[in-house]
């Protein structure tokens, strides 16, 4: 049994047509933080079944809520709009396609117990691996990016995966902050209008995809770029 005075954990799970990755999801979560007072919050756009698959598990279990929009939010988006009903102590941001793996949040809930106000998952930091991104381009784009995120933005330095899109926080570094990301990246979005003394990075490896396909295209790529001046902007 946890004890009384255990942080409540928040897991936001952002999904967008991820059909068959719910259930194992769910299960994976779940025998992580079996000692944890904890709630899966899916922050659901799905048009193919994924939302129904979301609402039989959330029938059977009132540690699983969603919140579903008809309209294609985003990730970052939908992510956000979560973030503003959520009342536990820490939250968890991770992906729904099983490329984050569950059996690391205890290691994240950890590094905040112990001081820190956000807990990274890290690829680049010592132990860390990539074995998700598929080709050397994908691969090159993201540490690309990872680059040019911590030239412009010195926030961005706190941590050595600036673009990790699997994260812990104490959601009190975003009393009073407004995000505005924009595409897959919210991290980023974290680091610089939150209220952030200490980041922690946490080596893990970045799994393959199992079910659902890539959402990201060179399109989210010039978005992101230009997110980043915005950003910099005083």
């Amino acid at each position: 049994m946890p004890p009384n005075d255990a942080p409540t954990i928040a897991v936001i799970v952002p999904t967008f047509n991820e059909r068959g990755n719910p259930g194992p999801l769910v299960e994976q979560v779940s025998a992580a933080l079996a000692d944890r007072p904890f709630r899966i919050v899916f922050a659901d756009d799905s048009t193919d079944g994924t939302t129904r698959e979301i609402r039989d598990l959330a029938r059977e279990s009132v540690t699983i809520s969603l919140n579903h929009s008809s309209s294609r939010r985003g990730l970052a988006r939908a992510v956000v709009e979560t973030l503003a009903d959520v009342t536990e102590e820490f939250v968890v941001i991770m992906d729904g396609d099983l490329q984050h793996p569950p059996r690391l949040l205890p290691s994240l809930i950890a590094t905040l117990t112990a001081g820190a106000d956000i807990a990274v998952a890290s690829r680049y930091a010592p132990g860390g691996r990539e074995l998700g991104l598929s080709g050397p381009i994908r691969r090159l784009v993201s540490r690309q990016s990872t680059r040019a995120a911590r030239l412009l933005l010195p926030q961005a330095r706190q941590t050595t995966d600036p673009m990790s899109g699997f994260f812990a926080i104490r959601r009190t570094i975003l009393d009073g902050a407004t995000l505005q990301p924009v595409g897959f990246k919210i991290l980023i979005e974290v680091l610089v209008r939150g209220h952030v003394r200490r980041v922690v990075d946490v080596p893990y490896t970045l799994d393959r995809r199992t079910r659902a396909a890539s959402k990201a295209s060179p399109l989210e790529g010039v978005r992101f770029l230009r997110h980043l001046v915005r950003l910099r902007a005083p």
